[in-house]
Order: C-alpha cells, then sequence, then structure tokens
C-alpha cells in the first residue's frame, strides 16, 4: 500500500515536470548568448545554475496554477452540499468560501510566473527589474496566505462545532493541504526570484 503511494507520487510528479522541462529545453538554448561573459565559449555559455532552477520553478508552477482554478470550483461544490444538506452555517459557509479565494489567489499570482521564466531566461532587462519587486510581492502574499490557511485548518480541528466534520475533513484534505503545499513551493520560488532577478542584472 505504501509503495503503491509512493510510486503514484513519484509518478504524478514525473508527469508534472514534463511540460516545464520541455519549455526550458526550449527556450534556454536560445538565450544563451545573452549570458556571454569574456573568455567564454559557445559549449559553457548559459545562464547561471540559480536562474535556471528558478525559470523551470516558473514554468512549473505556472503550469499547476491553470488547474488549480478546479480548487474554488470544489468549494462551491461544499457550500452548494451544506445549503442542499441543511447544515450550512455562517462560519462555515465564510470557511469555505475563503479557501476558495485563497486558491483564486495563488493560481492568479502563479500563471504570470511562465512569462516571467522566459523572459528571465532571456535576460530581458526590463523583466528582470520588475521581477525583484514581484518577488517581494508574491513572497508577502503566499506568507499570508500560508498563515490564512494554517490558521484554518487549526480552527477546525481544535475549535468544537467550528465546521461539520465531514466539511472539516474534506475540506482540509482537498483543498486547505494542498493550498498549503502549492503556498509552500510558491514561497521559495518567491525567494530564488529575488536572487536571480539580481543575478541577471550583474
Amino acid at each position: 500500500m505504501r509503495f503503491g503511494l509512493t510510486f503514484g507520487i513519484v509518478a504524478c510528479l514525473a508527469l508534472a515536470s514534463l511540460l516545464p522541462t520541455g519549455l526550458f529545453l526550449y527556450v534556454e538554448p536560445r538565450g544563451r548568448n545573452l549570458w556571454a561573459k569574456a573568455g567564454d565559449s559557445p559549449s559553457t555559455r548559459r545562464a547561471p545554475a540559480l536562474v535556471r532552477v528558478t525559470s523551470w520553478m516558473s514554468f512549473l508552477l505556472g503550469q499547476v496554477a491553470i488547474p488549480w482554478l478546479l480548487l474554488p470550483a470544489v468549494c462551491a461544490a461544499f457550500l452548494y452540499l451544506q445549503a442542499r444538506l441543511g447544515i450550512w452555517k455562517p462560519v462555515a459557509m465564510a470557511s469555505t468560501a475563503t479557501a476558495g479565494v485563497l486558491a483564486l489567489v495563488q493560481a492568479a499570482l502563479a500563471i504570470p510566473l511562465i512569462p516571467l521564466g522566459v523572459r528571465l531566461l532571456m535576460r530581458d532587462a526590463g523583466a528582470c527589474d520588475r521581477a525583484a519587486s514581484r518577488a517581494r510581492f508574491v513572497a508577502m502574499t503566499n506568507a499570508g496566505i500560508l498563515g490564512a490557511v494554517v490558521a484554518l485548518e487549526w480552527a477546525m480541528v481544535n475549535v468544537p462545532r467550528f465546521v461539520h466534520p465531514w466539511l472539516g475533513t474534506a475540506l482540509d484534505w482537498a483543498v486547505l493541504r494542498p493550498e498549503m503545499m502549492f503556498g509552500g513551493a510558491c514561497l521559495a520560488h518567491a525567494l530564488l526570484l529575488g536572487r536571480s532577478a539580481r543575478a541577471a542584472k550583474t
């Protein structure tokens, strides 16, 4: 059972990395001349490793952000079920709606990372200037989202009658835990993006 779960996770990660890796392999060679330095050669000419890793992560997170738009739809389905089953409460409805809005914000922040990753590899001066300030904004926003998600999950687990038990379990596993993982990845990427933008300008 544990082996099957591990294999499934590894397989999903491998599939998710196909498109970002293909895009990276298409774009990266076309920007190598823009990273030329005195005394280098065409065989060694390329962007710094930090920039390449950040760009690949940009493609991965931007790709994941597109199906991530399903999470608000899941929250909408939970809201509908609460109303239909007659177990809705203002706090539970607000918690479900908040989780959906947070997922929507995460997706909106991550989708533009795809063109940003391309411009970073191509050493676009304007994009590099904007990337530093964007990295700070994205880092602060994702830190706030992570804090809100953790607080919401804590309340559902520890506050009696905060939400209906089935709703708390479903919302936790279907929405909140994925949001925490994605938010953590986006926060790490934002920190790398700030450093990559500075490396691209030197």
